[in-house]
């Protein structure tokens, strides 16, 4: 793919509500470390400074929405329910929404290898496009897009339903009382250096392999594997 602006890349800007006055802060938000790394000789780089802005950016949007909404909680329910906006499943959910996935600019290896469909990579690239927003078109301008693509996820966490214990959840609906489940999460593979693992987990009820996902962590995957079974699953 070639690192340039084009047709749906607008489709991007419209579905975020935002477009972009320099597209080069688009573009790099878009752009993976991997892509960076086999383009180095032309200058181009990732889009990792501007995860970490945009990580700050959420925090507080996303904290100072919670906060005004939610006069007489206390410090840590605020930050649970913070955590639960911002946590890569989150953005995962909202990048795919967006099909975001199918714009990144990928290196060869990690596109042969499901990068479009990573959830920690899709979580990285909205903060980055947050972050990308707000350099762009400043403070309001994100705040504005912030809300827009979380909204929902911000009203389901502070009513106490946006929960992502799903293995707590699918343990709770193995053990029935007359019969209960055999649930087993088997760690099939794990891919990658030390600093950027990632974990494949095979969830097996009753000695039989019902799905499998994959994250950054043995945890995430687990959960994913988890909320997946739930779905699938019809004891």
């Amino acid at each position: 793919m070639e690192r340039e602006y084009s047709s749906n890349h607008a489709e991007l800007e419209k579905a975020l509500g935002y477009k972009f006055k320099n597209h080069e802060y688009l573009l790099l938000a878009l752009t993976h470390s991997t892509y960076a790394y086999e383009h180095r000789k032309f200058g181009i780089v990732s889009n990792q400074r501007l995860e970490f802005l945009g990580d700050a950016i959420l925090d507080f949007i996303i904290g100072e929405d919670i906060y005004g909404r939610m006069p007489r909680w206390d410090e840590g329910k605020l930050s649970k329910t913070r955590a639960l906006v911002v946590c890569e499943k989150t953005l995962s959910q909202v990048a795919k929404k967006l099909s975001v996935g199918q714009l990144l600019f990928l290196g060869k290896g990690e596109e042969s290898t499901g990068g479009r469909d990573k959830i920690s990579t899709l979580a990285d690239t909205m903060e980055s496009l947050f972050a990308a927003i707000y350099l762009d078109g400043g403070f309001d301008a994100a705040k504005k897009v912030v809300l827009s693509c979380l909204s929902e996820y911000i009203e389901a966490a502070v009513q106490g339903d946006l929960v992502f214990d799903y293995k707590s959840k699918l343990l709770e609906k193995a053990q029935t009382r007359h019969a209960p489940h055999q649930v087993v999460f088997d760690v099939v593979c794990e891919e990658g250096p030390v600093h950027d693992r990632t974990f494949v987990v095979a969830v097996l009820i009753d000695g039989q392999e019902m799905v499998r996902a994959e994250g950054r962590s043995k945890k995430q995957a687990e959960q994913e594997a988890s909320r997946l079974a739930l779905e699938k699953w019809q004891p």
